[in-house]
């Protein structure tokens, strides 16, 4: 069976360790953020260079500001 790109990511959080600086690129590994495992704090970087970024936001959660 393949495996999705929901899969795929979930998969590369588990290889983040506490106190990484990770860059997640664009597509798939953007998903990565949406799996990191609790107790870990990373910091991500988006593929524009911003640091903080998290996981995709909820409907409710958007803030366009």
């Amino acid at each position: 069976m393949a495996i999705d790109k929901y899969g795929i990511a979930k998969r590369i959080a588990q290889e983040l360790r506490d106190g990484m600086y990770v860059n997640l690129g664009i597509g798939i590994p953007t998903l990565v953020a949406n799996f990191i495992p609790k107790g870990i704090s990373i910091m991500l970087q988006s593929e524009n260079g911003m640091l903080g970024m998290g996981p995709y936001p909820v409907e409710e959660k958007i803030d366009a500001d």
